[in-house]
């Protein structure tokens, strides 16, 4: 089954490149918050991911909360705030029914609040892992709990308490993955490493391509094409070093044997932009370009 997909930049942090890839800048670039809306036959209006919002300032602005506001500065034009987009394709907060959340980091949870009718789905582990840290060891993480609602724990569906299956093709490399609404149309993988158990997402968006929501497994698709892991002070904030490598791998290997697969890291805006230019170009009876 397709489903509707577009990609919003809902804000966006600036870090220097060369820690995150290998032989990158070192200068201060701009990473984008990726969320997408997806819009399924049946479940209506879905995100995934959120992006930053207003929140983040709020729950950054004590000690030692900031310090994660200083190391990587955030800027969330009003453009790009996730309510004035999302309007532009006539939806509201409280349309969305579902938030499929990939992992608990910030920048990724901080519009959670901002949902009132959503049911929230992520994987067990990484929200139980996030929720044994410290504060100190959390804030290292990038985890704040402030920006979850408070009812929360009865909103929230496990994506990994399902059933695992062989994912079909074109993302069988990856291995098993759960069929979240049992019909074929989102499939949620683990690809742990950044996180404990951090969700991606495999679907066909409306043009019948193939879709990889990466989130943050990689930051740049040049890890995963070329092998440039980032570089060690990345390791600091990363939760299983020898995991997020094996995680890579896959990703190398899924975008080597399917080359048509788009794989799109949150922060890559190469990505992003390629998969829009594909989105908007015309199409003659298959996909508009391939993702090699």
């Amino acid at each position: 089954m397709r489903v509707d997909l577009t990609l919003f930049d809902v804000g966006q942090c600036r870090h220097c490149e060369r820690v995150t890839l290998a032989g990158g800048r070192w200068s201060s670039v701009a990473f984008p918050s990726m969320v997408a809306l997806i819009v399924h036959p049946r479940e209506g209006a879905i995100l995934y991911d959120t992006g930053y919002a207003p929140h983040f300032i709020e729950a950054t602005t004590g000690f030692p909360e900031r310090l994660y506001r200083w190391a990587t500065p955030v800027e969330l034009p009003d453009a790009q705030r996730l309510e004035v987009q999302l309007a532009v394709h006539g939806v509201r907060p409280a349309d969305i029914r579902w938030c499929l959340v990939s992992h608990f980091h910030a920048d990724h949870i901080a519009g959670l609040r901002d949902l009132p009718n959503a049911r929230f789905v992520c994987m067990r582990e990484d929200l139980d892992a996030m929720r044994a840290m410290s504060r100190v060891r959390g804030l290292r993480n990038g985890w704040l709990p402030a920006l979850l609602p408070h009812d929360f724990d009865a909103r929230v569906r496990y994506a990994g308490d399902g059933v695992a299956r062989a994912l079909p093709a074109p993302w069988k490399t990856l291995g098993e993955g759960f069929d979240l609404f049992g019909d074929g149309s989102l499939f949620a993988v683990p690809l742990p490493g950044h996180a404990p158990r951090q969700m991606g997402l495999c679907l066909r968006d409306a043009q019948d391509r193939a879709v990889l929501l990466c989130a943050d497994a990689c930051w740049s698709h040049l890890t995963f094409r070329e092998r440039r892991l980032p570089t060690w002070p990345a390791r600091l904030v990363t939760h299983d070093w020898p995991a997020y490598v094996r995680t890579v791998d896959c990703l190398h290997t899924l975008a080597v044997a399917t080359p048509d697969v788009a794989i799109l890291p949150s922060h890559c805006q190469a990505s992003l932009d390629t998969y829009r230019a594909a989105a908007s170009a015309p199409t003659h009876g298959g996909t508009a370009c391939a993702f090699s």
